[in-house]
């Protein structure tokens, strides 16, 4: 208990903060453990990163490869969903923790514009120009929704239209 009787946030270990690597302006803001695992996700400015019980690194990606973020408060259950629509990542995270807000909070600043539309089968399209935080370059996403065929020339053809209105708006 600190001062006052309030219990004091225990620090990230020093095995698990040098197992994450930092680049130039990036900083550690929030993490987790996870209590199913014992490992823990870290959130940093740039990236979301995922660390072993034992201390290795086992991935790390930028906030712009990450489609969404949810905790379910009731399991536990933190899952960060990929725009590339690898398999989820998935912690076992029951106390809420800074994690969360940093979570939404990236994935959304990551955003600089979006638009959606529906192809023939009434599934959604989003396209998205979002912000690398690491080198503050502007990338484009075409995130088809389950179903979609991103091959389909008309979903293609517009996507394409979206994107080059974007690109306009936002002087690329």
């Amino acid at each position: 208990m600190g001062i006052f009787g309030r219990r004091r946030k225990a620090e990230l270990p020093g095995e698990i903060r040098r197992a994450v690597p930092l680049a130039s302006g990036d900083r550690i803001i929030a993490w987790a453990q996870d209590e199913q695992a014992g490992g823990y996700v870290v959130a940093s400015t740039h990236r979301l990163a995922s660390v072993g019980s034992d201390g290795a690194l086992l991935w790390q990606r930028p906030w712009h490869e990450a489609e969404s973020g949810t905790w379910q408060g009731d399991s536990g259950l933190l899952t960060v969903v990929w725009v590339d629509h690898r398999r989820p990542a998935q912690w076992l995270v029951r106390e809420p923790s800074m994690l969360q807000q940093a979570l939404r909070e990236r994935i959304q600043a990551s955003v600089v514009l979006s638009d959606e539309f529906r192809a023939d089968n009434r599934r959604t399209v989003r396209v998205v120009i979002r912000q690398d935080f690491a080198t503050g370059g502007l990338l484009e996403q075409v995130i088809p929704g389950k179903g979609v065929d991103p091959g389909d020339p008309d979903v293609a053809a517009e996507a394409a239209r979206r994107l080059q209105r974007m690109r306009s708006e936002v002087g690329l």
